[in-house]
């Protein structure tokens, strides 16, 4: 049997700028690959790497006419996956086409689209991808279960309706197969240490997972609803074989928290630096987290820790306590301070309500100013769909179709100023966040290429967000 396993291209400019800084491998689909034995073939299509994703794709289907295609992404890549699936049900009328990932696994109501996709997958797409080829394999119907869902089925609703399955053991302990894909694609953009010459800003990296699941329950995330509360984790044993294998120097940890479980981070670190592995790493962590173990971050950044990504929110206590975040504006002060003590670059990640007013924008201004250096990201607070809180604000959307704006950039929620101004008070954001850049502030060599790519990759994004209100209906302007 013939698998095709699909990423999705960018859709939306935002996205395809977001591409131009920080691409990342299709480590989702390599893992279900691995999960894929012989005599079955299998295939990565990632159409995020293609300047003609459209071309590539149709000439995939052409060459290789699988038997089986599954299709995954987030929720502002489903109307591009529906378009894929379009295509290939009709140049392949007898192909199996089945969906899964983030928008799959949250908001499956919505994906119940039988003359596109044959079937929808919740959760684990390793476990799913072995019971499927298994019934394939044999002739019998593939089970329908609340992972597994049937669309135009009479039971799709009733299942679809059902908590998140629980994660399997098979998707965590499963090896990526990064052989079906070309890694010298995939970059991540680094800073450097103060005053130190890099050779590139954007080197070749791997992705590496040690563990699913978190136990938190911020209010804008969906990963503990997927995850269904539970938490996997990976042996530490598995994991070092793993980075040691690898040939990019720099590995980026796709866990949903990294360091969740601080004894057990320490033992790997210590095992890496035991090893001799010489690698440099990038992750995300809690501010409390940093603040509880900060000996851990002096040890993690003895074994090559470069950059970490931290989940500020704000420095304001009312707003945090809105997120749920159950993180203080004291600790998100005192965990930049640990970082930057440690010579760690900081991606320092901020969030934005559409009932911002200009005295609001102007708080996040001093925000950026105490947080500096650092690489800042701003992201527009909306509901995950397939939430309470999703469905609870959908008569209040002020997008047609909410899950394609659901980029972290659009609002999907009304704004309590016109569209025209928070999105000039919100592209101003970036701007001020751009002068503040490690790079700039600690006097970091860059290659005048790489440094030309990022500023005018910043213009025109800049640009862009300066006039995304257009991408509205002109009565929200």
């Amino acid at each position: 049997m013939k698998i095709l396993l699909v990423r999705p291209h960018a859709y939306l400019p935002t996205s395809r700028w977001l591409q131009s800084m920080l691409l990342l491998e299709p480590y989702a689909q390599e893992l279900i690959a691995g999960a894929v034995q012989f005599p079955h073939d299998v295939r990565i299509c990632d159409l995020a790497v293609q300047k003609r994703p459209l071309k590539t794709y149709l000439r995939v289907l052409k060459e290789y006419r699988p038997d089986f295609i599954g299709f995954g992404g987030f929720s502002g890549q489903y109307r591009t996956n529906r378009e894929l699936a379009g295509l290939a049900k009709k140049n392949l009328p007898g192909v199996l086409t089945c969906l899964g990932g983030i928008h799959a696994s949250s908001y499956p109501a919505d994906c119940n689209t039988q003359e596109l996709f044959d079937i929808v997958v919740r959760g684990d797409g390793v476990s799913a991808i072995k019971t499927i080829i298994n019934a394939m394999e044999s002739g019998r119907p593939i089970p329908e279960t609340d992972w597994i869902l049937h669309t135009g089925s009479a039971n799709f609703d009733r299942l679809s309706a059902q908590p998140p399955p629980p994660l399997h053991p098979d998707g965590i302990n499963t090896h990526p197969r990064r052989d079906l894909v070309d890694m010298s694609k995939y970059y991540c953009i680094c800073y450097g240490e103060p005053n130190q010459k890099l050779k590139t800003l954007f080197p070749k990296i791997a992705c590496v997972r040690t563990s699913v699941g978190c136990p938190n329950r911020c209010s804008f995330c969906v990963v503990h609803f997927l995850a269904n509360g539970k938490y996997l984790q990976r042996s530490i044993e598995d994991v070092v074989d793993e980075i040691a294998s690898l040939p990019q120097e720099y590995i980026y940890f796709v866990d949903d928290e990294t360091f969740i479980n601080a004894k057990r981070m320490r033992q790997l670190a210590k095992m890496l630096i035991e090893r001799g592995v010489k690698k440099k790493y990038l992750s995300w962590a809690r501010s409390d987290t940093i603040c509880r173990h900060p000996d851990l971050f002096a040890l993690w950044k003895k074994a090559g820790l470069e950059l970490v990504y931290v989940g500020f929110e704000s420095l304001e206590e009312k707003n945090l306590m809105g997120y749920n975040k159950k993180a203080t504006s004291d600790q998100n002060r005192k965990a930049r301070k640990i970082l930057l003590d440690l010579n760690l670059n900081i991606h320092a990640a901020l969030m934005i309500n559409p009932d911002f007013d200009k005295e609001d924008f102007e708080i996040v201004h001093k925000t950026i100013d105490e947080l500096s250096p650092a690489e800042f990201a701003f992201t527009v607070l909306s509901p995950p769909p397939g939430t309470e809180a999703f469905d609870d604000a959908k008569n209040t959307f002020i997008c047609e179709d909410p899950c394609l704006y659901y980029d972290c950039l659009h609002t999907i929620l009304p704004t309590k100023l016109s569209l025209k101004l928070f999105y000039r008070y919100f592209s101003i954001l970036y701007a001020l966040g751009a002068a503040r850049i490690p790079p700039r502030i600690n006097k970091v060599k860059v290659p005048v290429k790489d440094f030309v790519k990022l500023f005018w990759g910043g213009i025109k994004f800049g640009r862009y967000l300066h006039g995304m209100y257009r991408d509205y209906d002109r009565k929200y302007w």
